[in-house]
């Protein structure tokens, strides 16, 4: 047995517990139980209703970039199939109408794939990541297909050389040169300037398609022999699939419960995704689905927050940056490498060619941990600790308050003692550490987590300030395991009959992860799963 496939079995082994015991313990929550289908979680499937309220072909739940691709592609190709989409929200939503709206695609698959294969290694399939490559080719001529015209979009082109002017996100790697993306412009346009609006747009122009709001996936029907998904509970009413389920719930993020015992991690706010509360993971569960990449997605970091921890003092990622100061737990220490903005998409993430191993600094909220990149759990409560000399530069609050102090966004204090004491930590340690930040200011080399020496800036001049931190994201990627072709796999490697997903539910990304890779694999794995499903008899 080759090493990838041991770790393969091993991790989808693994994967099959969790998703037992989630169930076993609750995680899969509960639905309303009927007399045609089984609640979320909750005991054994049964056998299909004797009467459907409603029959499709297809049925995608979820309505963000992911469900909205897959419906789209499956009623345009369908030859007259039936295609419904059910979303819990009002609208179309969860993570979609906040992004940023960046496509990735590529020209050349295999010389892509180099670059993919770099950042996920054996996390992901090689089938699944060769699949992927070959589906982001199609994205920008699958745009226009759509609708989409030349002047709407900005195109930032893959390159067939290394180009230093490419802002890639790991340009450590090889290949980092070959990704493109694509954004809709936000102005000097007359059409849409989100690309969610786009495929918004588009599935309200599409025939046979029709989406049903206000309609909360509860559970999957499943028949109890072959195991086959034969449709879904929304919204009260049961809906048949003949050939397909498709999911396209997005994540968890909104789910403290789920973040704490996936992540480790709790006082968590997520920037968006308020409707994402792990309703499809539930579902999947019930039905023997295999979990894969739970510890994945774009988390976390130190985002600074008023001191009712009821406002973001940025709303753009948290690329609010911390150069000025520096980052304390409840313990009075430094305890990371708490320069947020290395990651800011105004700077380079590092050097072409440079040892990714010693590099810092945040990418998508994984950071150097030891020299390798990981997701780190963050407390619950961190404190951002500045001067009066970095107060003045007014490069921390721009034009959010005149008076950060009186309007609640952050702690005054005459002397570190005085401001260890309004935020309740070690006035002992507190003072230690800003005596050795200082020092290492002066050396210009900070010998404890090696932040950029640019950023050096000391903490010395009263009077002497503390905003509060708090651990922030902006998606969860991990969810049920996928194949080549969107089908969703038990815990053994076997796919559950007519059952797919697109998007941030199971993603593929699950190690690095490539600025434009979440919109780029809704729109690559929507289609990949929607003609999946088209094939089925």
């Amino acid at each position: 047995m080759s090493e990838q496939e041991l770790t393969r079995r091993n991790f989808l082994g693994l994967a099959g517990v969790a998703a037992a015991g989630a169930a076993t313990l609750g995680l899969a929550g509960c639905a309303p139980k009927t007399d045609s289908a089984h609640a979320a979680g909750g005991g054994t499937p049964t056998s299909a209703p004797a009467t459907w309220d409603e029959e499709y072909d297809v049925v995608v739940c979820g309505a963000g970039i992911a469900g909205l691709a897959a419906g789209i592609c499956a009623a345009r190709e369908g030859n007259g199939a039936k295609v419904l989409i059910v979303e819990k929200d009002v609208t179309p939503n969860g993570n979609s109408p906040f992004c940023a709206g960046s496509m990735l695609y590529c020209d050349d698959a295999e010389a892509f794939g180099v670059y993919l294969k770099a950042m996920l290694g054996d996390h992901t399939p090689d089938d699944v990541q060769k699949a992927f490559c070959e589906a982001l080719t199609e994205n920008l001529d699958w745009l226009y297909e759509l609708g989409a015209k030349e002047e709407w979009l900005d195109i930032g082109a893959p390159a067939t050389e290394p180009d230093p002017a490419k802002g890639a996100e790991w340009p450590e790697l090889e290949n980092w040169w070959t990704y493109g993306r694509i954004k809709f412009k936000t102005k000097d346009t007359d059409g849409p300037t989100h690309v969610h609006t786009f495929f918004e747009q588009t599935a309200e122009n599409t025939e046979n398609l029709t989406i049903e709001f206000s309609t909360p996936m509860e559970s999957l029907v499943q028949d109890p022999e072959t195991k086959t998904i034969l449709g879904v509970v929304a919204g009260g009413k049961t809906y048949k699939a003949n050939k397909g389920v498709i999911m396209c719930t997005g994540g968890f993020e909104s789910d403290p419960d789920m973040l704490y015992n996936f992540t480790g991690v709790t006082g968590c706010v997520p920037y968006a995704g308020k409707a994402n509360t792990g309703d499809g993971h539930r579902a999947c569960a019930a039905v023997g689905a295999g979990f894969w990449h739970m510890y994945g997605g774009a988390q976390y970091w130190t985002a600074l927050r008023n001191l009712d921890n009821t406002e973001f003092l940025s709303t753009v990622w948290n690329f609010t940056k911390k150069n000025l100061g520096i980052t304390v737990g409840v313990s009075g220490r430094r305890f990371y490498m708490d320069y947020d903005a290395c990651s800011c998409p105004t700077s380079p993430y590092a050097e072409p060619g440079s040892d990714i191993h010693l590099n810092m600094g945040y990418r998508h909220g994984i950071t150097n941990f030891g020299g390798m990149w990981n997701h780190l759990p963050l407390p619950e409560v961190t404190w951002f600790v500045f001067d009066a000399d970095a107060m003045a530069t007014g490069e921390i609050f721009t034009d959010i308050t005149d008076d950060p102090v009186a309007d609640g966004w952050a702690y005054e204090a005459a002397t570190i003692e005085e401001l260890a004491g309004k935020i309740e930590v070690p006035a002992a340690e507190l003072t230690a550490t800003v005596a050795q930040w200082n020092e290492f200011c002066e050396r210009g080399a900070d010998m404890a987590f090696y932040r950029p020496a640019d950023t050096l800036t000391p903490v010395k001049t009263g009077p002497f300030y503390a905003m509060r931190c708090v651990p922030a994201m902006l998606n969860t990627d991990g969810g049920p395991t996928r194949d080549a072709q969107g089908q969703i796999l038990d815990p053994f490697g076997e796919p559950i009959p007519h059952l797919y997903s697109a998007g941030e539910f199971g993603s593929v990304w699950g190690h690095l992860y490539q600025g434009t890779g979440n919109v780029g694999e809704c729109a690559a794995f929507g289609r990949i799963a929607a003609r999946s499903a088209l094939a089925n008899e």
